[in-house]
This record gives structure tokens, C-alpha cells and sequence, in this order.
């Protein structure tokens, strides 16, 4: 391990060579001795000592505390003030500069030697601490940038997704719309198909069921119809459920009212006769809950479709 360097600065010759024994007794090398401030900084810069031990009291126009503030503040170069003086004025002037160590003279070496190894130590913590703190900060600044970095991607990424939510949502709206539109559309071909056939095809084949002189054909006429009722039933359960609990024939005649079609007409499509088909518009009304009140049975009907 390479020795430590100190740079003396007194202008009291025998003082500077008693300390010059003395730091190399103690194992250091003195790189020089100078005797004023001025020549002070210039041989720190020149000589790069890793300690100075300065008299406060100097030769020229330069105090030791002037120079060695200046030694401190240029080249980061620790100082150790020498001073005859011990009074409290002297003492507080001597700390604002935050020297590492003071000597008051006269000395002896055990004290000497003791304030520089102190002075040597408070430095290495001093450069040790710098270190850390420096190191931590970069490491804050570097974490901060991350963090930084990683609120604007995730700002970005939730700018993002926000409008795809809203895209989302108008989607969802439109599919909305168009199923809605799609199971109208559903149900009213499922009615037209139901009654159409109700209404163009089952009157037709009642008739031709009762006209004996088919009887030939009768097998045909009753696989017709079942096939037509495989059809439509269906159909025709849902529209059950929307007549509440009509049978077939009334939801035949319900849907044969909401065409305008009169009981007259109701007759001769069904083949039925006139008490029949007041006694089904009187149980259609009963199980619309609106017997014996003055109520459009039509009007009635057609809301129930809407």
C-alpha cells in the first residue's frame, strides 16, 4: 500500500522540521514544506498531497485559513491547521473553514500523530459517504427514469384501451340494435308463416275433410295437415305463449279478428257455426281478462303483438 502523502506548510523552520520527523517517523512521506499561502497552492496543485498540515500564521499576504480554503475547495485536499493561538475567537474561526483536525503549539508527537491518523480517517469516511450518496443518487435517478418510462407506457397502453373499450361498447350497441332488429324480424316472419298458413291453408283443408264425396282422398288430406302442423307447431308454441293459454283454434280466431275478419267470415273460413264462434270470443276475452268490460277485443289482440 502506497504511503501517504503530507505537504507541510510553516514558516518556522525548526517547527516544519520537527513535523517533517515526526510524519516520517510515523510512516508518511512529506512532499515538501513551504512557508506562505501563496506557494501553498501552488505546490498542492503541483504535488497532489493526500494531507496538509497548515500554520495559520503565515509569511506574505495569505493567513493559512485563506489558503487552505481555497487548497480545499480546488483540489478536494484535506487540511490540518497548526495555531499559537487557543482562545475561543481563534477556535470558531478556525471551524467555519471545517478543517479536519487542529494542533495547538506547542505540540509533542503522540498528539501530532493523533490528529492526523484522525484527520486521515474522517477523510476516507468523508470520500467513502460521497461515494454511496453519489452512487445512490444515480441509482435514484436511474430508478426514477424507470419509473417514468413505465407510467408513460402504461398511460399509453390504458390511452389504448380506453378506446377500444369505446369501440367495444359502440359494437356492442350496434349488435344490440341488429339482434333486437333480427329476432323482430324472426317473429314476424314466424307469424306471417303461421298465419298465413292458419289463415290461407287450414280453413281449406277442413272443408275438404268434411265433403264426403273425397273420401278417396282423405289419407292424403290428413298427411297434408299433419305435415302442415309438424310445421307450424313451432311457431305456434311461441305464439301460445304470446296468446297466454289459447288452444289452436282460438289462436286461429284471435289472429282471424286482428285480420278484420267479422264472425260471418270467421264462420265459413272455419266451418263453424255462430254460437261457436261467440262462445270462443267469449273464452278469448275471459283469458284476456277483459270479459264483460268495454274493450276492443281487436285492439286488445294487436297489442299483444306489438
Amino acid at each position: 500500500m502506497a504511503k501517504k502523502r503530507i505537504m507541510v506548510v510553516e514558516d518556522e523552520g525548526i517547527t516544519a522540521m520537527r513535523i517533517q520527523r515526526s510524519m516520517e517517523d510515523m510512516g508518511y512521506t512529506v512532499t515538501s514544506i513551504v512557508i506562505s499561502g501563496e506557494e501553498a497552492i501552488e505546490k498542492a496543485e503541483e504535488d497532489k498531497p493526500d494531507l496538509v498540515v497548515m500554520d495559520i500564521l503565515l509569511s506574505g499576504k495569505m493567513n493559512g485559513i485563506e489558503a487552505a480554503g481555497k487548497i480545499n475547495s480546488r483540489f478536494n485536499i484535506p487540511v490540518v491547521y497548526l495555531t499559537a493561538y487557543s482562545d475561543e475567537k481563534m477556535i470558531k474561526t478556525i471551524k467555519k473553514t471545517e478543517p479536519l483536525g487542529y494542533i495547538i503549539k506547542p505540540f509533542d508527537e503522540r498528539e501530532l500523530r493523533i490528529v492526523v491518523e484522525i484527520a486521515f480517517y474522517k477523510h476516507e469516511m468523508e470520500r467513502r459517504l460521497k461515494e454511496a450518496k453519489d452512487e445512490l443518487t444515480e441509482k435514484v435517478k436511474e430508478r426514477t427514469a424507470e419509473l417514468q418510462s413505465t407510467i408513460e407506457r402504461l398511460q399509453k397502453t390504458e390511452k389504448k384501451l380506453s378506446i377500444h373499450a369505446e369501440e367495444l361498447a359502440e359494437s356492442n350497441t350496434a349488435l344490440k340494435v341488429l339482434l333486437r332488429q333480427r329476432e323482430k324480424d324472426q317473429r314476424e316472419f314466424e307469424n306471417n308463416i303461421l298465419s298465413n298458413i292458419k289463415h290461407l291453408i287450414m280453413p281449406y283443408l277442413e272443408k275438404l275433410k268434411k265433403n264426403r264425396r273425397m273420401s278417396d282422398e282423405l289419407v292424403y288430406i290428413s298427411i297434408i295437415e299433419s305435415n302442415m302442423n309438424d310445421i307450424v307447431s313451432p311457431f305456434s308454441a311461441k305464439l301460445s305463449f304470446q296468446y297466454m293459454n289459447f288452444t289452436p283454434r282460438e289462436i286461429m280466431i284471435a289472429d282471424l279478428i286482428k285480420d278484420w275478419k267479422q264472425d260471418k267470415d270467421i264462420m265459413e273460413i272455419l266451418n263453424i257455426s255462430f254460437d261457436t264462434v261467440k262462445a270462443h270470443r267469449k273464452n278469448i276475452r275471459k283469458k284476456l281478462g277483459i270479459n264483460n268490460k268495454k274493450i276492443n277485443l281487436r285492439t286488445k289482440l294487436l297489442s299483444l303483438s306489438e
